[in-house]
């Protein structure tokens, strides 16, 4: 089989898209042989509920901190009642 880098034409060529798509593929699979041979060690420790536990509370760790970097938070509503009741009477002692 030629590849995109020979000069002749013919049947066999193959087309960058298609060598670059077979190149992300191989990339993947290697990934995912290694997330596969990742967890199948992962799965003899003794520790896993604690390591489990430990990931979980990581994770919600790290979306109160996305949370608190893209949404605002709205005042809570008794907060807001206090301080309207505040500027009101403040206002009527002036």
């Amino acid at each position: 089989m030629r590849t995109g880098d020979d000069d002749g034409d013919g049947p066999e060529r193959v087309s960058e898209p298609v060598l670059l798509a077979a190149g992300v593929a191989d990339l993947v699979f290697d990934r995912v042989g290694g997330a596969l041979r990742g967890a199948r060690s992962l799965l003899g420790r003794s520790d896993l509920p604690e390591l489990a536990a430990d990931g979980r509370e990581e994770l919600r760790r790290r979306g109160q901190l996305a949370l608190r970097r893209y949404v605002s938070v709205p005042e809570c509503h008794m907060e807001l009642l206090a301080r309207r009741a505040a500027d009101r009477t403040g206002r009527s002692d002036d």
